[in-house]
């Protein structure tokens, strides 16, 4: 239960409840299932919410919200707009193929069924004053997510919405913050080309994409240092290529350059890529070749609102929570940058631990030490 203290005060949280959301962490991680088939996983946490909160439940297919609906007639006001914290729910599919939650998504749907639970009891003694939604979004790992759940900002005038991740290599129970852009946008780039087939002796007589594709690459790769130069971080890295086949009596006629590509800012980021597909075209053409470009598991950059990671530090100041301001963005990329594409909002991290197994490894599994600092984070930002 909330414990109604002077601003400023740590608010602690029900020994009980924490010894449920523990059991629910466990519970998630014993059934991973992989992006956009969440339903078991989906199925678990409503029922935990249905049992522990007097929230409403709103199914929405592939993923669901829950409502804590205002007790303050002044909902409507500019300033007490709801707001909402996302969580996502999908594990990471290893080499294998097979999903295991090496990546924290059952701490994060844990936490978010804690933060719940506690306002859920808050909102018995009237403290809440602002509606308050909470996201469970499936698909994170894939980018696929987001998009579907976006809609809701704009349907229930959202004014403001958070979200975090566990993060390996920083002080456990740390806060992470940054201005501006938290995860960098990304996106998978597999560039084909077809030519025509050849007789091994008479190449003359075909089109090899090879030589084509080989100086995309090079082109790309000062394309990258441009960028870098006079407009911000960019990064692509090379998955592979792949030309022709083990048939040593014919020249190759096909090839895939596959490449990730990387950007800071969301506005850099669509013209690098507008660019590559651009000299990718042009190489096309020159050479006569057919292109074919598909983009895999496009992300945005997940660009933070300055007013509310200054929230984010008041938030953890108020409950002597330890802040750690980033250096620079992480590379990786997160889906969450989809709402504050509509919305005002910011993402964060917590520390799990200088040598914590590093996120998407065997060897990674979600802290619970860090349950209670990120409850803590969502609460008193409903409060604040």
């Amino acid at each position: 239960m909330i414990d109604e203290k002077e601003h400023g005060d740590v608010m602690e949280i029900d020994k009980e409840l924490m010894t449920k959301i523990y059991d629910l962490r466990r519970r998630l991680h014993s059934i991973p299932e992989a992006s956009m088939h969440e339903m078991q996983t989906k199925a678990v946490l409503m029922s935990f919410l249905r049992e522990n909160t007097d929230l409403e439940i709103v199914d929405r297919g592939a993923w669901f919200y829950a409502v804590l609906k205002s007790s303050d007639d002044r909902i409507g006001d500019e300033e007490r707009t709801p707001i909402a914290f996302r969580a996502d729910m999908d594990a990471v599919c290893g080499q294998d193929g097979k999903p295991g939650h090496y990546c924290g998504h059952d701490g994060h749907s844990s936490i978010l069924c804690g933060a719940a639970a506690w306002l859920s009891r808050a909102s018995q003694n009237q403290i809440i004053n602002r509606g308050v939604y909470f996201i469970f979004q499936p698909g994170e790992e894939i980018g696929a997510g987001a998009r579907l759940c976006r809609d809701l900002i704009i349907e229930k005038n959202i004014g403001e919405i958070y979200g975090l991740h566990n993060i390996p290599g920083y002080p456990r129970n740390h806060v992470l913050t940054i201005d501006g852009t938290f995860a960098c946008a990304s996106t998978g780039l597999e560039i084909h080309m077809i030519g025509t087939a050849s007789h091994a002796a008479y190449p003359e007589a075909g089109k090899n994409p090879g030589p084509a594709l080989a100086r995309l690459l090079l082109e790309i790769e000062e394309l990258t240092e441009e960028y870098n130069r006079s407009r911000g971080f960019v990064r692509m890295t090379l998955i592979g290529m792949d030309i022709g086949n083990a048939n040593y009596g014919v020249a190759a006629s096909e090839g895939t350059l596959r490449m990730t590509v990387r950007a800071e800012r969301e506005k850099v980021f669509a013209g690098y890529v507008d660019e590559i597909k651009q000299i990718a075209q042009n190489t096309a053409d020159d050479g006569g070749f057919t292109l074919d470009i598909q983009e895999i598991e496009r992300f945005p950059a997940t660009e933070n609102h300055a007013v509310n990671v200054d929230k984010l530090r008041k938030c953890a100041a108020d409950q002597n929570i330890v802040v750690t301001e980033l250096a620079e963005p992480m590379r990786w990329s997160e889906d969450f940058g989809y709402y504050l594409q509509e919305t005002k909002g910011a993402f964060f991290g917590v520390g799990d631990g200088e040598d914590h197994a590093q996120l998407h490894t065997a060897g990674f599994e979600f802290p619970d030490e860090i349950i209670e600092t990120a409850v803590k984070m969502f609460v008193g930002l409903a409060l604040m």
